[in-house]
């Protein structure tokens, strides 16, 4: 069976406002003639803007790496790309070195991780960058499996045999497998060749 997947109040501020008399003014003005008293300096009206309220602390992470996006059907692969950057540059920082071994003849050597543990670490802790799954296909979405269905109808009309949706991915996005326990490869190699157009059809997008 092959599995495909379809891969996104500012500060309040307040204003004060302060209005201080002289002594005696509520008396009458002064009398004709005569100049009225001068008013002190500290209590002349002013006007005095509060400092802005201290928003909630960013995340320091997410200005670091960036912050998640949904994915959307119609994105092309450099959209989807730099949709997965964040995540990327996360396991990059986090992910065990991985040790290079053989090689010597060939030049080619095979990477291997020698602390799978703390590799399953980075991908949990990293997992909160990758991007959201396309609405369509997210598992959150009540009304995924209805999406995908059509989808898988609109495969079976275009001669595709055996197709099935899949559980969510570790992700949270709905796909579709082929070949069924057969392992056909017609349906394999057409279900590819015709799932993106299914898909844009469904959604009533253009691919």
């Amino acid at each position: 069976m092959f599995r495909h997947s379809t891969r996104p109040l500012g500060a309040l501020v307040g204003i004060a406002l302060t209005v201080l008399f002289a002594t005696g003014c509520a008396a009458g003005a002064a009398p004709q003639g005569q100049d009225a008293a001068p008013v002190p300096d500290d209590q002349i009206a002013s006007l005095e803007t509060a400092a802005p309220e201290k928003t909630a602390t960013e995340d320091p992470l997410i200005a670091e790496y960036g912050e998640p996006v949904r994915l959307r059907l119609d994105m092309t692969d450099e959209e989807s790309e730099a949709a997965w950057q964040p995540r990327e540059r996360c396991l990059a920082d986090r992910m065990p070195k991985a040790t290079i071994t053989g090689g010597q003849d060939s030049g080619v050597g095979v990477a291997t991780n020698d602390d799978p543990g703390a590799a399953a670490e980075a991908e949990a802790f990293c997992m909160k960058f990758a991007p959201l799954p396309p609405h369509e296909l997210d598992a959150q979405n009540p009304d995924a499996l209805r999406f995908a269905q059509k989808v898988v109808d609109c495969l079976h009309a275009a001669g595709v045999r055996y197709v099935e949706i899949t559980p969510a991915d570790e992700f949270g996005q709905i796909a579709f497998a082929f070949g069924g326990e057969q392992n056909d490869s017609t349906s394999i190699s057409l279900g590819m060749a015709k799932v993106d157009g299914c898909v844009a059809d469904v959604s009533g997008g253009a691919r």
